[in-house]
């Protein structure tokens, strides 16, 4: 661990140096303690959170983080205290020994924006958009011991001759742009980790191989997919107060207790996205075989417990980094499946997530709406009920519904393009793992009777 230590103790002081440029903005003299408004995102992996967030997000009364708050976990727990490798979840009673709360409410604050994208190259702010670029790249590629003028110099030069060249800003080609420019300098910086169609990055860089291993040796700050960072503009002092931060992030499953602990003057309002187990396993398994969403190398917790690698029938035993790397949550008890299936493990993330989300709901009293991701799927009408549902739910106007552009879903943070009842070429493998009793006893609690699984979604 103790070069996991000096890593994220280089990364945290580059980090700083570019916070130094924002000490005079106002919106940085603040902390997580001065929101009062947040909606919170829970659900199991893979069933639909982030076209939810994506959406929610269009909403001229929220403000939210560029992704998921996990990364900011990771980069401000105490290593040397807690070893996060062995579960996603912090007792309550280790919070404030185990995490800088300081830490997350600055990396927050320094993360959150507004909804709308500017699209105009005259209307960015480019020294403050270069800054994110910076702040968010120290997160995903952790080998690599950047130079921050190299990686400065880098970006801005990136940004400023596609703004020369474009009318427009586009996210997506600006980044195959600047990608291109960072892997000449860093050679281990692979667009194909980033969350842009697989056709498009082969088309920019047909010298690449599509990547089938972490991409990093060590351990993941952000897991990929990675993000992309648009420019956006800020909320003010006055938001914290008046709009609703939006949030979303799986491991906030396993942590609302840490959640509450960070916002402590907040009302706390929780959208429960649940969505059929045959879909929602099929999606994590398909997430497994695919080059993104490592979230832990276990290596650095084994022999504890009597573990000495991983051994996941259909994982383990194809890819090299099978042994030691985790996909997604990592559960209590993840070491009773460390030897199973590959499609019971999937199955066990589900349950897990969807136990603990139901556990807080039960002991918090929070405010909480459940919502199918089936209704945000079948049709329009359906779609738009539901988003008027959740308007009313959080208190905005369902008037706003138009503002969402519901008659065109986005594709983020997809494995494969989507396509109804994918499940259905793995039913026989998934059938079996329904059958367990928790299983098909929690899918039914939720509406899910498994004599219907025909029409499931």
């Amino acid at each position: 661990m103790s070069e996991i230590f000096r890593k994220i103790d280089k990364i945290k002081k580059l980090r700083s140096k570019i916070f130094e440029n924002r000490k005079k903005i106002p919106l940085f003299k603040n902390s997580l303690k001065d929101v009062k408004k947040v909606v919170i995102i829970n659900s199991s992996s893979r069933s639909g959170s982030s076209l939810l967030y994506a959406l929610l997000s269009k909403l001229p009364q929220c403000y939210s983080l560029t992704g998921e708050a996990s990364p900011f976990y990771k980069l401000n727990t105490y290593l040397d205290r807690f070893n996060p490798h062995q579960s996603d979840r912090i007792p309550k009673e280790l919070i404030d020994d185990v995490i800088d709360l300081e830490g997350v409410s600055s990396d927050f604050i320094s993360d959150i924006y507004l909804n709308e994208t500017v699209s105009e190259p005259a209307d960015i702010d480019f020294d403050s958009y270069v800054d994110d670029l910076m702040l968010r790249l120290l997160l995903q590629w952790t080998d690599i011991d950047f130079d921050l003028e190299v990686l400065r110099s880098s970006i801005a030069g990136s940004l400023e001759s596609y703004l020369a060249e474009n009318r427009l800003f586009n996210t997506e080609n600006f980044y195959l742009s600047m990608l291109e420019r960072l892997n000449s300098f860093w050679h281990q910086i692979n667009p194909f980790y980033y969350d842009i169609g697989t056709d498009k990055v082969a088309l920019k860089f047909p010298f690449l191989e599509i990547p089938k291993d972490p991409p990093t040796s060590g351990f993941t700050i952000e897991e990929p997919p990675y993000v992309l960072l648009p420019p956006r503009n800020r909320p003010d002092v006055q938001d914290l107060t008046d709009k609703t931060l939006l949030l979303k992030s799986t491991v906030d499953c396993y942590r609302m207790n840490l959640v509450a602990r960070l916002l402590p003057n907040a009302e706390i309002r929780i959208i429960h996205l649940v969505r059929n187990p045959a879909a929602t396993i099929n999606g994590i398994f398909d997430g497994w075989h695919h080059r993104g969403f490592f979230s832990h190398n276990l290596a650095h917790c084994f022999n504890d417990g009597g573990i000495d690698k991983l051994k996941i029938k259909g994982y383990s035993d194809i890819y090299p980094h099978g042994s030691k790397w985790w996909n997604f949550d990592l559960p209590d008890g993840w070491q009773s499946v460390a030897n199973l299936d590959l499609v019971d493990v999937c199955a066990f993330q589900w349950y897990s997530a969807n136990t603990e989300i139901l556990s807080y709901l039960a002991k918090s009293g929070c405010k909480s709406c459940l919502i199918h991701f089936e209704d945000l799927i079948r049709s329009l009408e359906s779609r738009t009920l539901e988003f008027e549902r959740l308007l009313n739910f959080i208190g905005i106007s369902t008037g706003l519904t138009s503002v969402l552009g519901l008659d065109a879903l986005p594709i983020v943070q997809s494995t494969l393009p989507p396509q109804l009842y994918r499940w259905k070429s793995r039913q026989d493998m998934i059938a079996r793992v329904l059958d367990a009793p928790r299983i098909s006893e929690m899918a039914e609690f939720f509406g899910y009777r498994t004599e219907n699984m025909e029409g499931w979604l």
